[in-house]
């Protein structure tokens, strides 16, 4: 119910809208430090993923040449 109150909490004087940090960033990381855990977190999975395409389309590929 406090978020249907009139007027809406999101516009009072010292709520969030008000606090938000100067680069408007709200999860609290620069530039470099999201990007470095966007890195460690999509070049693994990336090349795990990679990692299993190739193994299952060389065991296609040896079935194919044994067949």
């Amino acid at each position: 119910m406090f978020f249907l109150s009139i007027p809406q909490a999101w516009h009072l004087v010292g709520t969030w809208t008000e606090q938000l940090p100067s680069e408007s960033n709200l999860i609290g990381m620069g530039q470099t430090e999201l990007m470095m855990t966007l890195h460690s977190i999509f070049v693994p999975l990336l090349l795990i993923i990679s990692y299993y395409l190739f193994h299952r389309l060389n065991k296609n590929e040896s079935k194919k040449i044994k067949g």
